[in-house]
């Protein structure tokens, strides 16, 4: 444990903080592992209870937060295992913590994004379409893309090592939580955000609606699910049957953020339709429109070779939404608007984000893999190169679906098949067939296979 210490304390030299958690009598987390009842989905856990202390984030030698000694709705700190089959199945384990009192932990000057709950996701992300199964960086590819498309809100993290009752628990993403606030999810104090969920039957307060499939049901995240009486769960529910039977001509739904949410999921190429974690949020009951809420949870992103999940999960708005005419107009529309510059802006991003981590990520994941030895072992750079490319595959794709669901045309370059015969010639008779035409240098080429000259700009 000293040896992990002092590793720690090295890495704090490279602007990582470092969350140092002692709870009440060295208690640990506790939680139970649970599979869904007969008729229902998935695998969670249950029984994670809170348990208290206190919380000191340290950078180099500084001291960033100090809760102080757990004393309720004073100072100190309570921390919970959280997810469903994260918490089930990871070894590192992901964590809600909530504050005594409100704090911003990101360390931002703006008062209002104080707030009392965070949470703790593990480095780890199991997928199948990535190097080794495995990738550290698909959080931060979601994110950014959501920020790009300027949904509503996106939550904003920072990495921190976690060491819990003395004992180093990795690298983790320290991250706003999907909640009410004034810089998170700004709803009023009778508006709501629930999650379309199918892990429903783990919870104690829920509500099912005509149209929802066996595995779905209405979860709260607001109001507190201990707060809902059966006023408010009547007044909900009414008004969610009420949207899905009118689903295909109310006018009580945003489209435009319904068409951002699920853009970005095809954009991403999300194959996961039931456990994408789809919030829906209202901000007043009298005068708002219903929205989808923040983006969360992006294992599942470039599995698809086709549009998202989503667009086939009856359970859920889209198929319904995607048979009215103004909804696929809003959706073509805003893909029109985004697709000229959205892989140079993406690039962009990643380097800003690569500026900012690179190196200490790497150096931090030396210390993680002490933790969990068959983890992180693709460098920062080079997850980011694999990005990257399959993102600038997941637009060739979205184009051609585009083209072919929707007549829409937003191909400014030709798309050409590495594994065809098609390629291009530069002026001094260089092929060029693997390289993305964004990547060549200014100039003229020759497409070869239909003998045309392009311009590339």
């Amino acid at each position: 444990m000293v040896s992990l210490l002092s590793q720690a304390q090295e890495v704090t030299e490279m602007l990582i903080p470092v969350l140092h958690i002692q709870t009440v009598r060295n208690e640990m987390p506790p939680y139970t592992v649970i599979s869904a009842p007969e008729g229902c989905i998935g695998t969670t856990i249950k029984d994670n209870k809170y348990v208290a202390g206190r919380m000191v984030m340290t950078l180099k030698a500084d001291t960033l937060y100090d809760s102080g000694e757990y004393e309720k709705s004073v100072s100190g700190m309570r921390i919970k295992v959280r997810g469903n089959s994260t918490g089930a199945f990871l070894a590192q384990r992901p964590y809600k913590i909530k504050l005594s009192k409100k704090y911003d932990l990101l360390g931002r000057t703006d008062q209002e994004f104080k707030h009392k709950e965070w949470v703790l996701l593990a480095m780890y992300t199991w997928n199948k379409k990535m190097t080794n199964h495995e990738s550290n960086i698909l959080n931060i590819v979601g994110l950014t893309i959501s920020r790009l498309l300027e949904k509503e809100w996106t939550p904003e993290f920072d990495f921190v090592h976690v060491i819990l009752n003395g004992e180093y628990q990795g690298m983790y993403y320290l991250m706003e939580s999907v909640d009410k606030g004034e810089k998170r999810v700004n709803i009023s104090p009778d508006g709501f955000l629930l999650e379309h969920d199918v892990f429903w039957w783990n919870e104690k307060v829920y509500f099912k609606t005509d149209q929802q499939s066996h595995d779905s049901g209405y979860t709260y995240k607001y109001p507190d699910p201990d707060n809902v009486n059966d006023s408010i769960q009547s007044v909900i529910s009414d008004y969610m049957n009420q949207i899905e039977h009118n689903i295909l001509f109310s006018e009580d739904i945003d489209l435009l953020s319904f068409a951002k949410w699920l853009l970005i999921h095809d954009i991403l190429g999300t194959d996961d339709a039931a456990g994408c974690n789809r919030y829906l949020c209202k901000y007043d009951m009298c005068t708002s429109l219903l929205q989808m809420g923040p983006l969360w949870d992006f294992d599942s992103i470039f599995r698809s070779d086709g549009w998202s999940s989503l667009h086939h999960y009856e359970s859920f708005f889209y198929p319904r939404l995607l048979q009215r005419t103004d909804f696929r107009d809003i959706y073509c529309k805003l893909w029109k608007q985004v697709r000229p510059h959205l892989f140079e802006r993406i690039q962009n991003e990643l380097k800003q984000v690569w500026n900012q981590y690179g190196e200490v990520f790497d150096e931090s994941m030396k210390l993680h893999q002490t933790k969990y030895p068959s983890e992180g072992h693709q460098s920062f750079i080079s997850q980011i190169e694999e990005v990257k490319e399959k993102l600038y595959r997941r637009i060739e794709i979205v184009d051609s679906l585009m083209l072919t669901d929707f007549n829409v045309n937003c191909i400014n370059h030709p798309i050409y098949n590495s594994r065809s015969n098609t390629y291009l010639i530069d002026m001094q008779g260089r092929k060029h067939q693997q390289t993305p035409y964004q990547r060549l240098t200014k100039g003229i080429y020759i497409y070869h296979g239909e003998n045309k000259k392009i311009v590339i700009q």
